[in-house]
């Protein structure tokens, strides 16, 4: 009778366990992304937001972010190795000049580029559009070799990009953590 008793005291104890850690269980919907094993990189995915990842048989790895409601902006993370910046760790070890030899030849970029640093101490250039009629920002990174870039576009009927878009980008940006593999 005692090891019947016990092995029911076993029983409650393991799904009590398991209920309690269910209820524990986040909600968020987790991006992870392994880049070809030489690192991943890790986030949340906005809310209202949907994950699709575009079929490419080599680099880049293109991730595009669509919103349920189309009046969102939409957003595409695009990750490809760079042999400039293979011996490149992070953007962090490059001087403001090699920062700027990045960007120097795209044209369709505005002159003004900030530096902002993620909350895991990444630091990501953001670049916006020249042309008012074609609004988009871009914020870019390098890290282990690779470009990482977050091309961010105006929601359907929106000629623009808000302050508060710009800032959920970057919200999502510095919530991404790049994980070491190995």
């Amino acid at each position: 009778m005692k090891k019947i008793l016990t092995v029911i005291i076993c029983i409650l104890a393991v799904a009590l366990c398991s209920f309690a850690s269910a209820g524990n269980t986040e909600k968020e919907d987790y991006t992870v992304l392994s880049v070809n094993g030489a690192f991943n990189i890790r986030g949340v995915t906005p809310e209202g937001y949907l994950r699709e990842d575009v079929p490419s048989y080599d680099l880049p790895i293109v991730i595009s972010f669509s919103a349920e409601d189309p009046a969102k902006p939409h957003f595409d993370l695009v990750i490809s190795f760079t042999e400039d910046y293979a011996s490149v760790e992070r953007l962090n070890d490059l001087s403001e000049e090699e920062m700027m030899e990045l960007v120097d030849d795209d044209p369709t970029l505005s002159e003004k580029i900030e530096i902002m640093e993620t909350d895991f101490g990444t630091k990501v250039m953001i670049m916006r559009s020249n042309n008012p009629a074609d609004d988009f920002a871009i914020f870019l990174t390098v890290y282990k070799g690779y470009e990482v870039a977050l091309n961010l576009f105006p929601g359907d009927g929106a000629e623009s990009l808000t302050d508060g878009q710009i800032a959920q980008a970057m919200k999502f940006l510095s919530d991404l953590d790049f994980v070491p593999v190995g």
